[in-house]
């Protein structure tokens, strides 16, 4: 029993590790550090989003694209199914280019990140920064900074691992450096609390992350095999470039609507304020992430089950990862709605959460977030996205919502809350899990 759900409980593992390290992280920082640089750094937190918009829709691409391979795909395809071979033979020539192009286009994509974010995040937390501590801030900035962008191009590692139907050794990296981090946070806060102290903690964390799954990756069975074989000729990055930038426009769509909120939040709103909306999102961000983790452990099987037309087992396992994550997201939602204000009593922390009332919509709103993504991602097994464009308009939408409730009106926070729930609902909320009715359900009984 245990062997079967092992992925599962190790995905969980690691994803109780990404809400725990992360928080105690943020507990022990807002206990020694001031308010003002606690805001602050709950803001460098945040982020972290940043990683996984530069990375533009790549890791899952990428994910699939190795799981087609190493299932015998004797080539890709741009869109669909139908046309790709197989074989039971692992096409080795392939799999060499596939991965050399990944490692090519992290290595621009990383240059391109280093404008972004050092330069302009940098611009940023000089404009919103308090005087008195600014140099210390963009220092701080600086070596947390590059530690996202050593993230943003090693991270490569974990979609290829999923591929190879070996996630679980990217959660034992993952895991391994979250401990590190909260171990070098605590030393920080002995030796050097201050925000630089904090930055300098993470940076080593991520470090120690890296050369650990570069361990499992260069053991693996498929990498060993890889050895002295000569790439194929022909490029794969037109096919992980198709999709890859409709799921990046996708997860830039996801950035102004979820993310997007915390950078405006802290224009226009006391920057404690600001510390305690971000606080909170950094929970429900967490939340998310456990329960989106079956699904991202199941992505292999449906790729397979979709190659394969197994209709049946496709519509039971949909119907298993959508109960089994929501069931998980709820129970972390209950837990955490009940001892939220004991938490922050109890630690003492110079930046609390937010009210009930808006624990509880942001509950709601991030339920429902939960529900359409991990359909949307059901859709992409089938090598087809079709949500490109209601992401970006969705998300552009939530932006100037937020933008003009927070500026024009006294709502605070519960207009970024509106701003989010209202446009969700509109659409996103019931047309993806619409879609994945109408695309294995109905259509298969018709057939039948």
């Amino acid at each position: 029993m245990l062997k079967k759900y092992n992925q599962l409980i190790i995905g969980l593992a690691n994803q109780c590790f990404n809400i725990l390290s992360p928080f105690l992280v943020i507990v022990i920082s807002l206990k020694y550090v001031d308010t003002d640089q606690g805001s602050l750094w709950l803001i460098f937190l945040s982020m972290m989003v940043l990683i996984n918009i530069f990375d533009f829709g790549l890791s899952p691409t990428i994910i699939r694209n190795v799981s087609y391979v190493v299932s015998g795909a004797q080539k890709l395809v741009r869109h669909g199914m139908p046309k790709i071979e197989y074989d039971d033979d692992v096409p080795y020539p392939l799999l060499v280019r596939l991965l050399q192009d990944i490692k090519k286009i992290y290595s621009i994509i990383t240059v391109v990140a280093f404008f972004f974010i050092v330069i302009l995040g940098g611009v940023y937390f000089f404009y919103i920064s308090p005087l008195g501590i600014r140099d210390n801030i963009l220092i701080s900035w600086v070596i947390y900074s590059s530690a996202l962008l050593m993230n943003l191009y090693f991270i490569y590692y974990t979609p290829i691992l999923c591929g190879f139907g070996v996630i679980q050794y990217a959660y034992y990296a993952n895991i391994i450096g979250k401990l590190v981090w909260l171990l070098f946070t605590i030393l920080a806060i002995f030796y050097y609390p201050t925000i630089i102290g904090l930055a300098l903690a993470f940076l080593i964390s991520v470090l120690v992350n890296r050369v650990i799954i570069a361990y499992y990756f260069n053991r693996n069975s498929y990498t060993l095999k890889m050895d002295g074989i000569n790439a194929q000729k022909e490029s794969t990055i037109p096919f992980l470039a198709h999709n890859a930038i409709k799921l990046g426009m996708v997860i830039l769509g996801s950035f102004m609507i979820s993310r997007a909120t915390v950078l405006i939040c802290g224009i226009f709103l006391p920057l404690n304020l600001a510390g305690e909306y971000a606080f909170t999102l950094q929970v429900y961000i967490a939340l998310l992430a456990i329960g989106n983790v079956y699904m991202t452990i199941k992505v292999p099987e449906f790729s397979r089950l979709v190659i394969q037309g197994d209709s049946c087992l496709l519509r039971t396992l949909i119907i298993k990862v959508i109960s089994l994550s929501l069931a998980i997201y709820i129970l972390g939602f209950i837990f955490f709605y009940s001892l939220s204000t004991f938490i922050t009593s109890v630690l003492h922390t110079k930046v609390a959460f937010l009210d009930g009332k808006f624990l509880l919509l942001l509950g709601v709103v991030f339920l429902l977030e939960l529900f359409h993504s991990i359909c949307g991602t059901i859709l992409t097994t089938k090598n087809k996205i079709p949500f490109v464009k209601p992401a970006l308009i969705s998300g552009v939408c939530i932006v100037i919502l937020s933008f003009i409730l927070l500026k024009y009106t006294n709502m605070g926070i519960m207009g970024l809350i509106l701003a989010q729930g209202f446009i969700q609902l509109l659409y996103n909320n019931w047309k993806w899990p619409v879609s994945i009715y109408k695309e294995f359900f109905c259509n298969d009984r018709h057939q039948t």
